[in-house]
């Protein structure tokens, strides 16, 4: 079972303590939400779960062991666009697939691109199509390796009403099929509908 476990994390930058003995613990089929305002430590969160940063104290777990930027454990949810300007969505993963060592890279995108509807835009540059699509890129992009965990920095960021909907539908199949989903938000409408929210800055834990 895919697990993301917090323990007594204390987190500084230059100026403050973003948290302190921050505890927490997420399971396979959960949806977990960072909810608060700017600057208050939401996307360092991620970065602590991804292995790209260590907390100054205490422990974070991915699986019960040290997330480490090169494990094939995570899969952060990026947008592409600003790194692959001038590649086709389809160059683009097939790009990233290879970059995280899967083999047969073309067939694993494929299988994706078919799962979430992306035919269509295979041969369009990543810039040049709409928003829920760039979302969707991102996210297999972030499946090819087939990780436990994933992460997301305000997936609600540019989407319409309509187009968040199917977003948060995608997030929630990802969790229902035994993923950790782990999102940070500004909107209490988002952090509301997950399973687990972590409010910033005071470190208040919610469960359903």
């Amino acid at each position: 079972m895919a697990t993301v476990q917090f323990q007594g994390v204390e987190l500084r930058d230059k100026r403050k303590r973003l948290y302190q003995n921050l505890t927490f613990t997420l399971e396979s089929g959960q949806m977990g939400a960072v909810y608060g305002p700017s600057r208050t430590g939401k996307s360092s969160l991620l970065l602590l779960a991804s292995g790209h940063l260590r907390p100054d104290s205490g422990q974070v777990l991915v699986d019960g062991k040290q997330p480490d930027k090169k494990r094939a454990g995570v899969g952060p949810i990026q947008d592409l666009s600003p790194m692959f300007d001038t590649l086709t969505v389809q160059e683009a993963l097939v790009f990233q697939a290879r970059l995280f060592g899967v083999r047969n890279a073309k067939a694993r995108v494929k299988e994706l691109v078919m799962k979430y509807g992306l035919q269509e835009v295979c041969t369009y540059r990543i810039k040049d199509v709409g928003r829920i699509e760039q979302f969707r890129v991102g996210l297999v992009s972030a499946l090819v390796h087939r990780p436990d965990v994933v992460l997301i920095d305000e997936p609600e960021s540019g989407l319409t009403n309509e187009e968040w909907e199917a977003a948060y539908r995608d997030l929630r199949a990802l969790a229902e099929d035994g993923h950790v989903v782990l999102l940070t938000t500004v909107l209490s409408q988002v952090a509301e509908r997950c399973d687990l929210v972590l409010s910033l800055p005071d470190g208040e834990v919610k469960t359903k």
